[in-house]
């Protein structure tokens, strides 16, 4: 039996959203889907007015609300013939979807509402994250050069939008069992990295305000060759041991590790 559906002159977003609550929906007899599905286009497309397209959320915990309310399974029945192994993926990763949900409705005070509403900060802490990480791969100081600040907005931009579903990635999320493999591991990867990367940042403000607000402070004079230590010109650096004698042939660097202090010999200021 087809059951005709109604046209409609929603939202592109809704309809796309609809039908892919449909899919999820594929299993049950057709008349029982209308029942499921019927008035959805005009419920969703008056949130979306109100809230915007985010508001939707994900199609597949929509549709296994309906099935759970309905008296259904959470997940679709399998069809006769077996489902390949793509398909046996897709169904596992929904069921921990599902199971992992289960637990939040389970406890107290209604974390998942509280996660959920957390969502949007942690799309950038992730971009964020992605951003530390190219600075570990770039080398051990931190740059906060205007090229790598534009970076940190593309990498912030791009999360949230991989998390808002928006560049076909909510379709994706839903056909390709790849994209949403990838999708956890690099969710994983920046839960597991954000202490360390929280820790770099912290060290790099922490040597900024040593070197603003420091007691003492070393800089080159009018003479390239000359430094000064508290507004006095030294004439001369040298490196001793705990003996008190003198070790020859060494550099002292500054504190940027990019270029030596004049080692003068000679005793003349």
């Amino acid at each position: 039996m087809t059951v005709q559906l109604p046209e409609t002159s929603a939202r592109p977003e809704v309809r796309d959203f609809v039908d892919r609550i449909r899919a999820f929906l594929s299993d049950l007899d057709p008349d029982e889907q209308q029942d499921l599905t019927a008035g959805l286009e005009a419920d969703l497309a008056d949130l979306v007015d109100e809230r915007g397209p985010e508001a939707l959320g994900d199609p597949a915990a929509y549709a296994r609300e309906l099935r759970v309310a309905a008296g259904h399974p959470a997940e679709m029945r399998p069809k006769p013939g077996g489902r390949g192994l793509r398909n046996a993926a897709m169904d596992a990763i929904d069921s921990a979807h599902a199971s992992w949900d289960r637990l939040l409705d389970s406890l107290p005070g209604d974390p998942r509402g509280f996660l959920t509403a957390l969502q949007p900060a942690w799309w950038v802490v992730r971009g964020w994250v992605a951003w530390m990480f190219v600075q570990d791969i770039q080398g051990p100081s931190l740059m906060v050069t205007t090229p790598w600040l534009v970076l940190l907005v593309v990498c912030i931009a791009a999360s949230v939008q991989v998390g808002r579903g928006s560049w076909g990635v909510d379709r994706l999320l839903t056909t390709s069992v790849l994209a949403r493999l990838l999708l956890v591991a690099l969710n994983v990867f920046a839960v597991c990295t954000s202490i360390g990367a929280a820790d770099r940042l912290a060290w790099y403000v922490a040597e900024q305000r040593a070197w603003q607000f420091g007691p003492t402070e070393v800089h080159y004079g009018d003479n390239p060759e000359v430094i000064t230590f508290q507004g006095h010109q030294i004439c001369e650096l040298q490196v001793r041991d705990l003996s008190g004698n003198v070790v020859e042939q060494v550099q002292v660097w500054d504190a940027t590790s990019e270029q030596t202090l004049p080692m003068l010999n000679d005793g003349a200021c």
